[in-house]
Parts: structure tokens; sequence; C-alpha cells
């Protein structure tokens, strides 16, 4: 007993701190031991990520009788469903990042440094990425990359609508099933499957709306607080207590329907005004029944006034250039996706995945206030298409992960294989090849 005990010890990890005062003279030879440690893991993360893709292709999960590369990690490298999609990922990213390989395989930046900066590199600007990248920790880089998109120079203006938040949720069986209860109520409303961004955007707007009244009365729908830049027009929105950047959508999106408080630089209020007189405001409701005018799209919540002529292309506040839509729609036509055209009584709607199909609708599709619209003259309106070269290259990547949702893959490996494949091919790409290149970095849909 003793002899096995003397062996035992013999045979403690060489970490144990067994000589405390030896271990604190020592510290440098600790850290060298640790870089190294690093160096080593890098270059196998490099390795693993060059035979990922070379398992990938020759699809080496079917042999074994796995039914997916995300089944196939999970069973022999032990990574769970999260970490081995984002490790697909990268792997994918690397195969045309070869900058960014080499400084992984040297130990130069560790996966959790170069995972981030595949979100946004290509072929074209992963050098610049790299060198800014160079000396800085993970917070600083996760920084660097949140406000840009893919094809994006480090030092370009920053997006906020580039940023995503990750929110993680747990939830008791109950609750999770009123969530899933919840999404298909919504789904249904809005006729077609809701992003996670589009379906908490519908439960917070619920609850800040408060129940439907069946009396509207003109008050204006943005009491949320935005603060506008007079200059550059810039936004912030407020959220509890964190001021938070938001693009230029948005900001179009609440001028639509907001009561302005004036300057909050001075030392007294100014008077509060409205740019819908309450009058307009509770017309219009009452003309389109108090739902959502785009085809397709039945939701009775979150209901905001949207002007057709926009107020930038000097658009009135009359009532024949004014129609309800849903949050979702009314974000998403002022995100280029949505084209929203023509008069109250004659609107014009096409969805940017079919340019060919125009939805003209009636005014009164609901109960009418007098039997007569009020129309006044036909005003031909300018939807904003002429989008910028990153806006047409967002819509196109929406575009493309809606397809791949349509087809049975859930949103999060849709949206992962979009920007794979769209960092592979850059962003002259045209939706079609965008789709197949996307297509082949899926794992198998869900049922």
């Amino acid at each position: 007993m003793l002899l096995k005990a003397a062996l035992e010890i013999e045979a403690a990890p060489t970490w144990a701190p067994e000589n405390k005062r030896e271990a604190r003279a020592d510290w440098q030879a600790v850290d060298r031991a640790l870089r190294t440690i690093a160096q080593r893991r890098s270059a196998l993360d490099a390795d693993e990520a060059h035979w990922l893709r070379e398992a990938e292709a020759l699809q080496i999960w079917r042999p074994l009788g796995m039914v997916s590369a995300l089944d196939y990690l999970e069973r022999v490298l032990g990574y769970g469903p999260r970490a081995a999609q984002e490790r697909l990922r990268v792997a994918r990213a690397l195969g045309t990042l070869p900058q960014l390989t080499a400084a992984l395989a040297h130990g130069e930046l560790p996966f959790s440094a170069v995972r981030e900066l595949t979100r946004v590199a290509t072929p074209a600007t992963e050098g610049g990425w790299r060198a800014a990248a160079t000396g800085k920790n993970l917070r600083q880089i996760e920084e660097l990359v949140a406000d840009h998109r893919p094809g994006d120079h480090p030092e370009d203006p920053p997006d906020p609508e580039a940023r995503v938040r990750v929110v993680r949720l747990e939830l008791s069986a109950e609750t999770f099933a009123l969530l899933r209860q919840a999404r298909a109520v919504l789904d249904d409303e809005h006729g077609c499957h809701l992003s996670d961004d589009q379906l908490v955007a519908a439960l917070s707007g619920a609850v800040l709306d408060g129940a439907p009244t069946a009396e509207p009365t003109g008050r204006a729908k943005f009491q949320i607080a935005v603060t506008v830049c007079e200059r550059c027009r810039q936004g912030w929105q407020d959220g509890a207590g964190a001021k938070i950047a938001i693009g230029p959508a948005a900001v179009e999106r609440a001028t639509c329907d907001a009561q302005h408080i004036g300057s909050i630089d001075g030392a007294t209020p100014e008077r509060a005004h409205q740019d819908v007189p309450p009058s307009v405001a509770r017309f219009v409701w009452r003309r389109d029944g108090g739902r959502c005018r785009t085809p397709g799209c039945r939701s009775a919540r979150g209901i905001e006034i949207h002007h057709l002529v926009h107020r930038t292309d000097g658009g009135s506040h009359d009532a024949w250039n004014l129609a309800l839509l849903c949050s979702s729609c009314h974000l998403a036509h002022h995100r280029g996706v949505l084209t929203i055209t023509g008069t109250a009584d004659h609107l014009e709607i096409r969805r940017s995945a079919e340019p060919s199909s125009v939805a003209q609708i009636d005014a009164h599709v609901g109960a009418p206030a007098d039997g007569n619209a009020d129309v006044g003259a036909v005003t031909s309106g300018n939807a904003h298409v002429g989008a910028p070269t990153k806006l047409d290259a967002a819509i196109v990547r929406t575009q493309a992960k809606e397809a791949l949702v349509g087809l049975g893959w859930k949103p999060a490996i849709a949206q992962a294989a979009v920007t794979a494949a769209y960092a592979a091919l850059g962003a002259e790409a045209p939706l079609d090849r965008l789709i197949f290149e996307a297509l082949r970095r899926c794992s198998r849909p869900t049922s």
C-alpha cells in the first residue's frame, strides 16, 4: 500500500502546486508553456478546419451510418450543435481565406478571433482584417466586426443595422410551448415564417401597444424615445436605460408616425406636436380596417401609419398618401425588401424576390367610414428603389436566406450558409448562384 501511494504521488500532473515557492519563482516557464499550448491549439484548429472541408466534400458520415456532418461532429469530436455549426462555418470560410488560415496555423490569431473575422472577411479584404485584429483581444475584435457586413473593410463607417445581438433564453417546458404557439399565430397572421428578429419585435410590440382598441385615438404610434441628429440623421433608440444606435431604415419608419418633442438640449421643454393630425390618423385607421394593407399579411398588431410618397420626397400628410402597415412590413419597405407605390385607393406592392409580381389592391379593405375614401390627386411616389450597393447585397442575402428557410432549413443554418456562400462568391453574385452555393453548405433540412 505504501509503494502504491508513492507511485501515485509521482504520477501526479505536472501542474499540481506541490512546491508553491518553486511555482512562484518559475512563472516565466509557466507562461512559456501556456503560450506554446495556445500555438499548438491554433495549429490543430487550422488542421481540423482543413479536414472538415475534406470530410464534407466526401460526406464521410454516410458510410459511418450517421445522418449529417453535425451528427458526425457531435459523435466523433464531441461538439454540441451550435459549436459544430460554427466549426463548419469557419472551416468553409477558411477555404477561401488563405491569410486568415495562415494566421491561425501559426498561432498569430486564436480560433475565437478567426471565428469572428470570418463573418466579414472576403478574399479581397482579409488582409486588412488580419492587420486590424493583430494585437487586439477577443472583445475588441468582436466590437470591430459587429458593425460591418461581409465585404466591408475595417475602416469603413460602422453600420448599426449590421450588428446582431445574440440573446440566450432558458425556458421551462410550458413557456417553450407557449412561445411555439405564439410563433404559429404570428406566422399565420403575417402569412410567412417570421425570423427570430421579427418574432421578438412582434411580441414586444404587442406588449408595448397594449390590447388592441376598437376606437383609434389618433395618437402617434412612436411614443418610444428615438433621438435623431438633425445634421447626420443618425438615430438612437432608448431601451430601458440603454441608448442603442439604429439604422436609417428604422429612423425613416419612426418618422412616418412620430410625435416630436423638440430639442432636449435646452433648459425648458418645447411644445410637442405630431405630423399626422389625429383626425386624419383616425380616418385612415377606419378606412383601412385597422389591419396591414400588404397582401397576404392579415396582422392587426403593431399597426403603423406609412407615407406612400416618402417625407424626404415631399410626401404630404393627406389621407390619400397614408396607409396602415404592420411593423414588420413597414420596416421591410424602408429596408428596400418591399416596394410600395401608388395612392391609398390604388396600392402597388412588389416584393423584391418577385420583381414581375405586382399586387394592386383597393382602399376599402375595412368598414368604410363614409363610403368615400376622400382620395386627392394621384401622385406617383418614389419608393426608394435606387438602393446603395450595400443595401442591394443585404436584400439578396435576405432573399437567399428566406429561400432556404422555405425549403425546410432552420433560420440559423440558412443564415450561416448564406453568409459563407456570400463570402466565397463576393458582392456581385446573382441570387440564383448565391442560393445554389448556400445549399451546398447546408446540413440536412429539418422535418
